[in-house]
C-alpha cells in the first residue's frame, strides 16, 4: 500500500510540475513583446534573410500570439501522447526542450528589434540563436539524463528483495 502511494505520489507531482512549467512558459511568450511594447516598434522583424537582414515582420500582438499558440499545441500533443505511453522520460525533455527553444526565440526576436523604430533595422540575430541553441540542447539532454536517473532509481524502489532459496537439486534421487 506504501509504494503505491509513492508511485501516486510522484505521478500527482510530476504533473504538477508540467502544469507549472506549461503557464509559465506561456506567460513569457505572451509577455516578453508586450511587456516590451514600448520599446518596440508597431512592427517585429521576424524572418532574416540568409544575409542576416530582417525580411519578414508581425505586429507586436501577433509577435504574443503566435509563439504561444505552437507551445498551447505542443503541450496538448504531449499530454494526448503522454497517456498512450508507459515510458514517460521523454515528456520532461521534449517540453522542456521546447519551452527553452520557444522563449529563446521570443527573447531573440524582442532583443533585435529592442529600440529600434523601424523593423527594417532590427539587429542580428546571431548571437541569440546560438545561445538559445546551445541552453535548447543543453536542457534537452539534462532532462533526458533525469529522467533515466528517475526510471532507474523508481525500478531499484520496486525490485523485490532477494528471496532466500533452498538447495533443491538432486533432491528426487534421494
Amino acid at each position: 500500500m506504501h509504494e503505491r502511494d509513492g508511485r501516486r505520489e510522484r505521478r500527482f507531482g510530476a504533473g504538477r510540475g508540467l502544469v507549472a512549467w506549461s503557464a509559465g512558459i506561456l506567460a513569457l511568450l505572451s509577455a516578453m513583446p508586450l511587456a516590451a511594447s514600448g520599446r518596440l516598434p508597431d512592427r517585429l522583424a521576424t524572418h532574416w534573410s540568409e544575409a542576416g537582414r530582417p525580411d519578414g515582420s508581425m505586429p507586436v500582438w501577433a509577435t504574443a500570439v503566435f509563439p504561444a499558440c505552437v507551445w498551447a499545441v505542443l503541450v496538448l500533443g504531449v499530454v494526448l501522447v503522454r497517456k498512450r505511453t508507459k515510458d514517460r522520460g521523454w515528456v520532461g525533455a521534449t517540453l522542456l526542450s521546447a519551452g527553452v527553444f520557444l522563449v529563446g526565440g521570443q527573447a531573440s526576436v524582442v532583443g533585435a528589434n529592442l529600440d529600434r523604430t523601424d523593423w527594417h533595422r532590427a539587429g542580428s540575430l546571431t548571437v541569440w540563436v546560438v545561445a538559445t541553441l546551445v541552453a535548447t540542447f543543453t536542457a534537452g539532454l539534462m532532462a533526458w539524463l533525469a529522467s533515466r536517473h528517475r526510471a532507474t532509481v523508481v525500478a531499484e524502489d520496486f525490485t523485490p528483495a532477494t528471496t532466500h532459496r533452498t538447495d533443491t537439486s538432486d533432491r528426487r534421487g534421494a
